[in-house]
């Protein structure tokens, strides 16, 4: 099983993961400039694929994760954590380029998806949530109300109890018959 720790940064989210990372000094496997396209990794290749507080960080979101559906075996599973837009942290680090929010991962779906990058799949949400700190009462307030509604929490409550990070799965989509997966 290939994992691959796309902008792994100093600690790899699984053992044994194959990191890539544009700093030297990282916990990379490979340096390279993950804004340029395509990565040095070779098609349908990795089981699973983390992309941890990654996605910010980049110029063109969309064709990273045509590089990401690209590099993936059918069924792979791709593991996304990003800040939450109303997060502090989303605003406090001069390098993010996007402050994307819970509905921002329903581009990547199979039809979005294919007609942003011309490309055949996309890919499925496994599962995704809002994460929040450890006030109880605050964030327990802004879990509770994220819980009822989503849509409702980003459109009222977001900014007054601002969620930390949004943490989504996701299985890629190819065309033609999709593996079944075992894990």
């Amino acid at each position: 099983m290939l994992v691959l720790d796309i902008g792994c940064g100093k600690k790899k989210q699984e053992p044994g993961a194959i990191g890539l990372d544009r700093q030297p000094g990282s916990a990379a496997d490979v340096i390279c400039e993950l804004a340029h396209f395509p990565w040095p990794v070779r098609d349908d290749c990795a089981d699973r694929i983390y992309l941890c507080h990654f996605l910010e960080h980049q110029p063109d979101i969309l064709r990273a994760m045509a590089e990401v559906h690209r590099i993936a075996k059918p069924g792979a599973e791709i593991v996304i954590a990003t800040p939450h837009y109303t997060s502090p942290d989303s605003y406090t680090d001069p390098t993010h380029v996007h402050h994307l929010g819970y509905h921002s991962f329903d581009y990547f779906v199979r039809d979005s998806f294919e007609n942003f990058t011309y490309g055949a799949g996309g890919f499925r949400i496994l599962e995704r949530r809002l994460t929040f700190g450890g006030n109880m009462l605050l964030d327990g307030l802004g879990r509770l109300g994220a819980a009822i509604s989503v849509d409702f929490y980003e459109k009222h409550l977001a900014w007054v109890l601002p969620a930390r990070n949004i943490f989504c799965r996701l299985e890629v989509m190819k065309s033609g018959p999709q593996l079944n997966r075992t894990s």
